[in-house]
């Protein structure tokens, strides 16, 4: 059996993981666990070494309501940025906002 480059097992990874309609979504409203979203997140990038670029260019499928236009917002004022940026993001927009 041949051996797999790292390539190819991120790429078999890849294909095991869940559609992004499986993921969570996050809206930003109410009552939200916005760190169960960023929990499931970084699970789903170890557990299928999700690359950081996917994640972060499938934020706006995963944002919804306020959230989404929040996003947007943030994404005109500071282009792309990491999954670790959006966290931080996140984070910080919860706490100003309790």
């Amino acid at each position: 059996m041949k051996d797999l480059s790292h390539q190819e097992n991120i790429q078999v990874l890849m294909k095991k993981a869940p559609q992004l309609k499986e993921w969570s979504t996050f809206t930003g409203e109410g009552e939200y666990d916005h760190m169960s979203f960023i929990e499931t997140i970084d699970i789903l990038q170890e557990y299928y070494a999700i690359p950081d670029e996917l994640i972060t260019a499938k934020l706006h499928s995963l944002f919804e309501k306020c959230a989404k236009r929040w996003y947007y917002g943030i994404i005109q004022t500071n282009g792309k940025n990491t999954w670790s940026w959006w966290k931080n993001e996140i984070i910080t927009k919860l706490a100003n906002d309790a």
